[in-house]
This record gives structure tokens, sequence and C-alpha cells, in this order.
């Protein structure tokens, strides 16, 4: 198969697209990074609240809470 010009020419992203698409890559790195930090957060809010009730870190951690977000 003989790479043409028109060929190269088709698959060839212009300059917009490719910020576009650079945009909504960024976009959903943010996301995923900000929905990383929520979770620990909310992590270290429930052992801060369970520090009170059970002062024993080894039993906290055998405890185990798991965060489920509701669908």
């Amino acid at each position: 198969m003989v790479m043409n010009g028109q060929y190269i020419g088709k698959f060839k992203m212009d300059t917009f697209s490719l910020i576009g698409l650079g945009a909504i890559l960024l976009s959903l790195l943010t996301l995923v990074i900000l929905s990383l930090i929520f979770r620990s957060l909310i992590k270290r809010q429930i052992d801060e609240q369970m520090k009170v009730m059970i002062p024993i870190k080894a039993i906290r951690e055998r405890i185990g809470i798991r965060i489920k977000f509701r669908k």
C-alpha cells in the first residue's frame, strides 16, 4: 500500500479539534483527581469521628468502614 498525501490528510486533526480533545482529557483527569480527594476527605472525617467512639486504632482498622456511593 502506497502512502500518498490524500490518505494521510484524512487522518490529520486540525488545531481546534486537537485543543478540544486536550481540554476534554484535562477535564476528565481533573474530575478523577477531585473524586479521589473527595473520597479521602470523607474517609478521614469518618476516622476522626470514630476516634471519639473507639480510641484504639487497631480496633478501628478491624471494623473497616467501606464507603459506597449511591448510583
